[in-house]
């Protein structure tokens, strides 16, 4: 465990910079633990201009201290000050401050106990540590460095805030610390290691290639962690995480893995187009390390044949090579190398700058899944976040049709006659009962509509709509058992909102999720609200049935509360985030099995 991982071991922020040089750690930890690391004048500008207003206000009276030697936090001056000490591995340095507030009130804390055992509301807890490791090439000796950052907040307001300021200061945080990187590369050399010149696993299966070009990129994961994505490439599978446009048919790569996928043999042809059996041939498999990826294509037939085939007369032939390197216990070096040969090189002329643009792509994708950093919200969300907008407009200006969206999707019988659950809210101020009929067994459908929450699977509606309301939710692809509603479970709605409880499940039916009312606000004349919401499937055949979304809400008169809980305010964004739900569901239920890989 880092010293890192001991002061903030649940961040809600974590970056790391990486950088190699080309001495050994003992002279890296020199200049970085006790050297000045301001040398560059705009770095020395940018923390002049951050700490502008402790200066203006006397509360700092002297410039920026840009040593961790002179990191000192006292009761009279607190502030940052070091808090671990590994000489020449690790140095860790904290503080604990309202960091949004532009003259920052910081607490002192005398040391590592005391900053991981604070827990004052209203505070951030930021921590930054150098990690070093040797390096060990056949130039000579080299050191990996890792500069982290992580942050932690003592409650969720305190998060809020931070998260409006990180987006605010969170370009410049990440120029200093590049610029100080560059700095050190500039100061003490970087690793003068040409990838072309390593060795990786496929090269012999490709021995008289005519051109080759290799990335890499550093993970903070281990090898173990890395795998899993890399094991599921492939179009109608988890596709490339590159620009889905151009090699996924504009399918979305995964954003989460997917067990099913996880299995390969050698022989097996992962597809490379959404339709065709034409992909990549799985040549080498050596897990968590390796994984080689192959091709050859008959050019006058115009179709693959098995790698080890003779040449046709007119040919192209690859290598794709994925190869991990552990780093240290928790960082990862990912290489990537394409190998090619034909018989007409021109042929081959235009893949080197495409390879370059998509490979580059596709390291960084793999980084943010494998480090947990993937973005929620892609522009995919946030356009169908738009349209999500614009229909909750149309539906405020709609009013006069509320009665007919209060029963989307079913004919009037159907919400007409009695639901599970409608004893606990028997005469609902207000109501909808919305449906969809899907082209797949009740079955099927029900383990999605099962794990629905925001502390689950999402509501497969307007993600980004619901982030911005702050939901941190993340739609689920696949199904996940462990999520699945019981009785006497809850339903989040919002982490800051009370949630439903689940008071009946009938596996595989229905389940009701219900907000009891206030019963002494209600005798004594108080606001109250209750509400039920039902998801229920009914089978229509063995291979169709209809999903019904019913929501009841019952609650007292005053002004107050019929303008928070009320059909005005709450149908017309209900009905455009329930409709885009059971839509949702039907798209994942109805989707086709991912494509097994052909055997070549």
């Amino acid at each position: 465990m880092t010293a890192l991982e001991r002061l903030i071991p649940t961040p809600r922020l974590v970056e790391i910079d990486r950088l190699e040089l080309r001495v050994p750690p003992a002279r890296v930890w020199e200049a970085v633990r006790h050297g000045d690391l301001g040398k560059s004048p705009f770095i020395r500008a940018l923390f002049a201009l951050r700490t502008l207003p402790s200066r203006l206000t006397g509360n700092l009276t002297s410039a920026p201290v840009l040593s961790l030697d002179q990191l000192v936090s006292t009761p009279d001056h607190p502030g940052f000050s070091v808090l671990s000490d590994d000489e020449p591995h690790e140095v860790a340095v904290g503080a604990i401050g309202k960091v949004w507030i532009s003259d920052i009130p910081f607490v002192h804390v005398s040391g590592t106990d005391a900053f991981t055992a604070f827990d004052e509301p209203g505070y951030a807890k930021v921590a930054w540590a150098i990690r070093l490791s040797p390096i060990h090439t056949p130039k000579g000796d080299g050191t990996h460095l890792e500069l982290e950052v992580r942050v932690d907040t003592t409650d969720e307001e305190a998060l809020r805030s931070f998260r409006r300021y990180f987006r605010f200061i969170g370009p410049a945080s990440r120029l200093i610390r590049k610029l100080l990187l560059a700095e050190l590369a500039r100061e003490l050399g970087p690793l003068d290691d040409d990838p072309e010149q390593r060795g990786l696993a496929g090269d012999d299966l490709l021995v008289d290639a005519q051109g080759q070009l290799t990335h890499s990129i550093d993970i903070a994961a281990p090898p173990e962690e890395i795998w899993p994505w890399l094991v599921q490439l492939g179009c109608r599978r988890a596709g490339y995480y590159s620009y889905d446009l151009l090699d996924n048919g504009n399918h979305r790569s995964a954003r989460e893995l997917h067990p099913e996928l996880q299995t390969l043999h050698i022989g097996e042809v992962l597809p490379a187009t959404p339709e065709g059996d034409d992909g990549f041939e799985v040549l080498s498999l050596d897990p968590p390390r390796a994984l080689v990826l192959g091709g050859l294509r008959d050019v006058a037939a115009e179709r693959q044949v098995p790698f080890a085939s003779p040449h046709p007369d007119r040919f192209t032939q690859m290598t794709w090579a994925f190869e991990i390197e552990p780093l240290d216990e928790r960082s990862s070096r990912l290489y990537v190398r394409v190998r090619a040969v034909g018989s007409t090189p021109l042929h081959l002329a235009w893949i080197r700058p495409v390879h370059h643009f998509m490979e580059s792509a596709q390291l960084e994708g793999i980084k943010a899944r494998a480090e947990g950093s993937l973005a929620k919200d892609d522009w995919r969300d946030v356009l169908d976040g738009v349209s999500g907008a614009l229909l909750i407009a149309l539906a405020f200006a709609t009013s006069f049709l509320r009665g007919a969206r209060s029963h989307w999707g079913v004919d009037e019988a159907t919400a007409a006659r009695p639901h599970p659950g409608d004893d606990l809210v028997p005469d609902p101020a207000w109501a909808w009962t919305h449906g969809i009929e899907i082209d797949a067994p009740a079955a099927s459908v029900w383990p999605w509509i099962a794990q629905i929450g925001a502390d689950r699977a999402g509501f497969y509606s307007y993600q980004w709509l619901e982030n911005i309301a702050g939901c941190e939710v993340r739609n689920a692809e696949r199904v996940h058992p462990e999520w699945e509603a019981r009785t006497g479970g809850k339903l989040s709605i919002h982490p800051n909102a009370p949630p439903l409880d689940v008071v009946e499940v009938e596996r595989g039916r229905h389940l009701v999720a219900y907000g009891a009312p206030d019963e002494a606000a209600r005798a004594a004349g108080k606001p109250w609200v209750a509400v039920t919401w039902v998801f229920e499937v009914e089978p229509i055949t063995e291979t169709r049935c209809r999903f019904i979304s019913r929501y009841r809400c019952a609650l007292s008169q005053d002004l107050k509360t019929r303008l928070a809980f009320g059909a005005g305010a709450v149908e017309p964004i209900g009905f455009a985030m329930d409709r885009r739900m059971l839509l949702g569901v039907k798209a994942r239920a109805e989707a086709q099995k991912p494509h097994p890989p052909q055997r070549s």
